[in-house]
C-alpha cells in the first residue's frame, strides 16, 4: 500500500513537472507587447517579412523616432500590433501630406466565418485565422476579402487639404513570422504585391518600431517624453492600473471588516468541477502548434539525470551531475542489468514525435521505479 502511494506520488510529481515545462513554453510563445515588430523573431514578429521586402528590392527602413520627425510625401508607414493603436496628431498631419498608412490590427466585427480561412490567390494560398471582418463601406476598395466581408481594404481621403490613403487589415498577424515563405503560404507575397502597387519611385517603407517601444530619440524627443503634450498623453502615463488596484484592495478590506460583525459568513460548499482534462488538451494543442517537443525532452532528460544520480548516490553536489557514463556504470552496479535501456533514455535525439515522447516518459518512470526497489 505504501509502495502504491509512493508510485502515485511520483507520477503526480512527474505530471506537475511536465505541466510546468509546458506552461513555461506557452509563456515563451505567447505574443509579447512587442509582437509585430520587425526586430521580433518570435512567431508573432515580422522580422522575416522585413527581410522579404528587402529581397524584393523595396526600400525598407525601421522608424524609431517620434512621428513629428516624419518628413516628405509619397512614403509608407507600416504599423502591426495586436493592441489598439491611437492617432497622434503629428502622424495624422504627415499622412495628410500624401503618405500612406498600412495598419494591421484587430478590428472589424465578429462574423460567422470559420476561424481558419484559406484564400486562393494568384501567388498561392493565404491563411487567415480570425472570424473578424469589416463590412463594405462606400469609398473602400477591397484588397483581400471573402464571402463574410473585407479582410484587407484601401481607404482614400482626397480633400483639398488631405491626400492620405490607408491600407487596413483586420488580422494583425497576416505577415507574422508564423506565416513565412517556408510554410508554403503566400501571405508575404500577397501583401508585398499590395505594397508594390501603392509604392511610387523613391518611396520608402517605414516599419513603425516607435510603436513597439524602440527609440532613437533626438533632443526634442527627450523633452517631449518628459513633458506630456496632450491631456491624453498625461493620462496614458499615469499608472492608473496600480492606483486602481490599491483602491480596490482597500475597498475590499473595508467591506470585509464591515461583514465580520456577526462572525464569518457560512458559505455553502459547492462541488469543484475538474477541468484538468480540458486544460491538458489545450496545453497539448499549444505544444503541438509550437513544435517544441525537443525542448521539452531536453528539460525532462536533465531532471531524469538528477533523479537517477540522487537515487544512485552520485549527486554529491546540487549543481554538479556525473557524466552519463558514470550513471550507466552506477545503474549496472546497483541493478545488475544491462545499461542499454538507460543509455537510450539519455541519448540526444535530433527529432521526436508525440508517441515517442510519451514512450520516453513511461520508460523513464519504469527505470526510476525499478531503481527504488533495489537501492
Amino acid at each position: 500500500m505504501i509502495a502504491l502511494k509512493r508510485r502515485q506520488g511520483f507520477f503526480l510529481g512527474f505530471a506537475v513537472l511536465v505541466l510546468l515545462v509546458i506552461g513555461l513554453l506557452i509563456a515563451a510563445v505567447a505574443p509579447s507587447r512587442r509582437a509585430g515588430s520587425s526586430f521580433d523573431s518570435s512567431p508573432w514578429g515580422t522580422q522575416q517579412f522585413y527581410t522579404y521586402l528587402k529581397q524584393q528590392g523595396l526600400r525598407v527602413e525601421r522608424w524609431q523616432h517620434h512621428y513629428s520627425n516624419l518628413k516628405g510625401k509619397g512614403h509608407i508607414l507600416i504599423q502591426i500590433s495586436g493592441r489598439p493603436i491611437g492617432w497622434p496628431p503629428s502622424l495624422v498631419a504627415w499622412l495628410a501630406q500624401g503618405n500612406t498608412l498600412v495598419r494591421f490590427y484587430g478590428h472589424g466585427e465578429p462574423t460567422a466565418a470559420p476561424f481558419e480561412t484559406r484564400l486562393s490567390m494568384p501567388q498561392g494560398t493565404v491563411l487567415i485565422e480570425t472570424r473578424r471582418r469589416m463590412p463594405f463601406r462606400q469609398g473602400d476598395r477591397s484588397l483581400l476579402k471573402d464571402d463574410y466581408g473585407l479582410i484587407v481594404y484601401l481607404r482614400h481621403s482626397h480633400t483639398p487639404h488631405n491626400h492620405e490613403q490607408r491600407i487596413l487589415g483586420v488580422y494583425p498577424w497576416l505577415v507574422a513570422n508564423a506565416y513565412g515563405s517556408e510554410t508554403g503560404l503566400a501571405n508575404f507575397a500577397v501583401v508585398a504585391q499590395l505594397l508594390q502597387e501603392v509604392a511610387e519611385p523613391g518611396t520608402t517603407l517605414y516599419f513603425d518600431e516607435w510603436l513597439h517601444g524602440y527609440r532613437q530619440p533626438t533632443a526634442e524627443d527627450a523633452l517631449r517624453e518628459r513633458v506630456p503634450q496632450t491631456l491624453f498623453e498625461y493620462f496614458s502615463r499615469t499608472p492608473w492600473l496600480a492606483v486602481g488596484l490599491q483602491f480596490g484592495l482597500l475597498l475590499l478590506f473595508l467591506l470585509w471588516q464591515q461583514s465580520q460583525r456577526f462572525g464569518p459568513p457560512l458559505l455553502e460548499k459547492e462541488p469543484v468541477t475538474s477541468n484538468s482534462a480540458a486544460y491538458i488538451e489545450a496545453l497539448a494543442g499549444v505544444l503541438q502548434r509550437a513544435q517544441q517537443r525537443q525542448f521539452v525532452l531536453e528539460q525532462l532528460q536533465d531532471r531524469f539525470r538528477y533523479d537517477l544520480a540522487r537515487q544512485l548516490g552520485l549527486a554529491t553536489r546540487p549543481h554538479h551531475l556525473p557524466q552519463d557514463s558514470e550513471l550507466l556504470q552506477g545503474w549496472q552496479r546497483a541493478t545488475g542489468r544491462s545499461p542499454d535501456c538507460l543509455q537510450d533514455l539519455l541519448r540526444i535525439r535530433p527529432s521526436i514525435d508525440d508517441a515517442q515522447l510519451l514512450r520516453w516518459l513511461e520508460q523513464a518512470a519504469s527505470v526510476l521505479q525499478t531503481l527504488k526497489t533495489v537501492v
